[in-house]
């Protein structure tokens, strides 16, 4: 089992779960208004405070405006912008050559045609995230796995990360099976949806930093 896997907690949206999070190499913030995981530029700057300087601040945005997404990345100072929704290869270089910072596009995952179409939006993006793909459209935590089988033998040339419905009880499973480089969690981490607790964000680092 790896034991230098990297971790991105999303949809931080409280002071006490910013500080809870110490010890993931992202923090992820939702500026999506129809999350309940959403969180407002003015708040997500002030909770920002809170992280340690090399926590990387990840901003995840739904097919948001190029210019809302320039403004909040700057206002907040964000350092890596999350592309969860429709957004073309097209949009992706618009939205990296204006506002100039690392892009993680989410490739939502149910078959291997789905992995496959990973190669062509590597070329464009920084990283990429296989998140588990639903018929109603809802963009991220909810709580759904994928078949992790279908990533075993992906080769990809930069860093990628492993979403959908991850937890304490299931991500060793899902990373002996991925070797995904970076997991990300949000619902596994929550009392309830959009309500993130402090002890399982810090029970689930300290297990994936100490015991794996």
């Amino acid at each position: 089992m790896q034991s230098n896997v990297e971790i991105k907690i999303c949809g931080i949206n409280s002071f006490e779960s910013a500080k809870a999070s110490i010890g993931a190499e992202y923090i992820g913030f939702v500026f999506y208004q129809k999350s309940p995981r959403f969180l407002n530029a003015f708040d997500a700057r002030e909770i920002a405070t809170y992280l340690n300087p090399n926590q990387k601040k990840v901003g995840l945005f739904v097919n948001a405006d190029i210019n809302v997404i320039k403004h909040i990345s700057e206002f907040v100072n964000l350092d890596m912008i999350q592309l969860h929704g429709d957004e073309t290869i097209k949009d992706i270089k618009a939205i990296k050559n204006m506002i100039k910072k690392p892009i993680i596009k989410a490739l939502p995952v149910s078959t291997f045609k789905d992995v496959k179409n990973s190669k062509k939006l590597e070329e464009v993006c920084d990283m990429l995230l296989f998140d588990t793909k639903t018929s109603e459209g809802i963009s991220g935590g909810t709580g759904l796995s994928f078949d992790w089988s279908l990533l075993k033998n992906i080769k990809l040339e930069k860093k990628w990360m492993l979403a959908g419905g991850l937890n304490i009880n299931n991500v060793e499973d899902a990373l002996s099976i991925t070797n995904a480089p970076v997991i990300d969690i949000s619902s596994g981490v929550e009392l309830e949806k959009g309500v993130k607790c402090e002890k399982k964000i810090k029970n689930l680092i300290n297990h994936l930093k100490n015991e794996i």
